[in-house]
């Protein structure tokens, strides 16, 4: 079976900012917005493998381990491996209400670290609030003892999606294991 894959990433934050003080009021009304296309292959500005889940749930202190280079998906009517070789971008949205919150990164061993710094750092994704990581043009590596991201609920349970574009390791296409 032959894929393709197109995908964009982007980013926007908008706003209307209304002063009330003057007898006319004064708006400012705008927008920032980034938004890069990435088409199909693996090379500089390309991605060929998408891996996602929606609504997944963690209670208060639980945490998964995400294996980039062994992620699979059910899709197409069955079980696809996506063995990530690297990232152009990766979205983590919090979807929940309460006190809950994210940390992403920090695996205890074989942690990827690329996005974060140094080894063990963290990123803070709050309750209603997505972090959106990207990398579009070069990507970032997943080193063969460094594949696993972490997903930690604290301060209360979680919901949340996360979707993760790459290229796929030793240059193969998504192979079906069903």
């Amino acid at each position: 079976m032959t894929t393709t894959l197109q995908s964009k990433i982007r980013a926007e934050l908008a706003w209307t900012w209304v002063d009330h003080v003057n007898t006319l009021p004064i708006v400012d009304s705008n927008r920032i917005c980034a938004t890069v296309e990435v088409h199909d292959g693996d090379d500089i500005g390309q991605a060929n493998a998408v891996w996602h889940a929606s609504d997944q749930s963690l209670s208060a202190g639980q945490a998964i381990i995400y294996e980039l280079d062994q992620l699979t998906q059910d899709l197409f009517g069955s079980l696809i491996e996506i063995p990530m070789d690297s990232i152009k971008a990766i979205l983590v949205n919090n979807k929940t209400s309460g006190d809950g919150y994210l940390l992403v990164g920090g695996a205890a061993t074989n942690a990827w670290e690329e996005p974060f710094g140094a080894p063990g750092d963290q990123l803070v994704v709050p309750a209603r609030s997505p972090l959106l990581l990207a990398n579009a043009q070069d990507g970032w590596i997943i080193p063969i003892d460094q594949t696993d991201l972490k997903i930690q609920a604290v301060n209360g349970p979680v919901t949340y999606d996360v979707a993760i574009i790459g290229t796929l390791a030793n240059n193969q296409q998504s192979s079906s294991t069903s």
